[in-house]
């Protein structure tokens, strides 16, 4: 078990004095944020953050500035487009680059599993309790401790996680004795979290404690000129990976994933460029080797219902867009076919962007949809979608 600190001491290595921007120093390789004249991209090169759009110039130099700081900073963004990332660039940004860096996601945390993961236990302290165990906090100590999806915590874990923001000391499960902790702590989440609070549903002070500093990492649907970039750079790490020999994409294919919608962000885009490197046999990947599920359409938002059912003969406009889009039409109706299609469509993509979310966990994905374990196991095998591809 770890010796408790003095206070004093662990106050001493937490103090830290804000020099002004223009003082910072060059951040130095690996974690450097590097830029390509000739291209215009930019990388911060130990955590594959690439790009050359403005949106993420905007999040890499808040990266760049925040991780001299001890301060706790909150990342924000939706799923897949990066946070982890950013967290381990404010990590190696920093002057604790050299110690640990230590992430758990809290949605897959319980009240009492939080307190015993992060916080530790000693033996005995509950039925499972064979032997002490150290906490997240002390495996990171000096280093940086990573909470992600901190939206998913219970109201009692937050207090705790209040009261280690505020005291910088905790207690094991089971432990009489208090413990000084030297850790940085980043924070993420993929919602508003202002409207959480208004919900009840978390804890006004610990968003104020966490909201000191704030890097947005942009949705790619809002930083499409770095589609190319990132392809580029997907396929030179797998032809790395795979040792394959180097690929490339044609313009046509990068028009194509350039147009698409891409809910998943940066994770998706990745997934799907990993599946086409991998199925490509010669030194170009093609559309046509995109799963179905891949091509995406732009999300559809269906029109206010009306009572008029006919096209509008005057603009054109096309009153059955889903239909359409499924080839469903032109003379030909089957509503036993159709129908089918259309279900087959819908639940393809869904349980796609689903296991995208859950990072293929099964378990996970069940309990977000709502829907049994075993049936959700037996649509995603129905429709041969490989759980590991959504795993990171």
């Amino acid at each position: 078990m770890e010796n408790p600190l003095s206070r004093d001491a662990a106050k001493e290595k937490r103090s830290f004095s804000a020099p002004p921007y223009s003082d910072y120093p060059a951040l130095s390789v690996p974690g450097e944020r590097q830029s390509n004249e000739s291209s215009g991209e930019f990388y911060l090169g130990i955590v594959n953050i690439a790009g050359e759009s403005k949106p993420l110039e905007k999040a890499l130099d808040s990266i760049r500035v925040f991780g001299q700081y001890d301060a706790p900073v909150l990342i924000t963004g939706e799923t897949g487009t990066g946070k982890e990332l950013a967290a381990r660039g404010l990590h190696y940004c920093g002057s604790r680059s050299g110690h640990p860096f230590v992430a758990v996601n809290c949605a897959t945390l319980t009240t009492d599993l939080f307190a015993s993961e992060v916080f530790g236990h000693k033996k005995g302290a509950f039925t499972d309790a064979r032997q002490d165990k150290k906490g997240l906090l002390a495996v990171a100590e000096r280093g940086t401790l990573f909470l992600d999806e901190i939206d998913s915590l219970s109201l009692t874990s937050q207090a705790a996680l209040l009261r280690l923001l505020q005291e910088s000391e905790y207690r094991p499960v089971g432990s009489e004795k208090t413990y000084l902790c030297d850790v940085r702590l980043i924070a993420s989440a993929n919602c508003d979290l202002q409207e959480k609070i208004a919900a009840g549903l978390f804890r006004r002070d610990l968003f104020y404690r966490l909201h000191i500093l704030t890097v947005h990492m942009p949705a790619l649907r809002d930083r499409k000129d770095d589609i190319p970039v990132l392809v580029r750079h997907f396929l030179r790490q797998f032809a790395e990976q795979y040792e394959l020999g180097e690929k490339i994409a044609p313009a046509e294919l990068i028009d194509h994933l350039t147009s698409l919608s891409w809910p998943g962000n940066v994770r998706e885009l990745e997934n799907t460029i990993h599946r086409l490197y991998l199925l490509s046999g010669s030194g170009r990947i093609e559309i046509q080797h995109m799963p179905a599920t891949d091509i995406h359409a732009e999300p559809f938002v269906p029109s206010p219902i009306t009572t008029n059912t006919e096209p509008d003969a005057e603009n054109g406009a096309d009153d059955f867009p889903l239909t359409r889009q499924c080839g469903i039409g032109a003379g030909d109706y089957n509503f036993s076919r159709d129908k089918r299609l259309l279900v087959e469509r819908f639940e393809k993509e869904y349980l796609t962007r689903i296991l995208d979310e859950a990072n293929g966990n099964v378990t996970r994905a069940a309990m977000m949809c709502g829907k049994d374990r075993r049936a959700l196991g037996k649509m995603i095998k129905k429709y041969n979608i490989r759980r590991g591809l959504f795993m990171e």
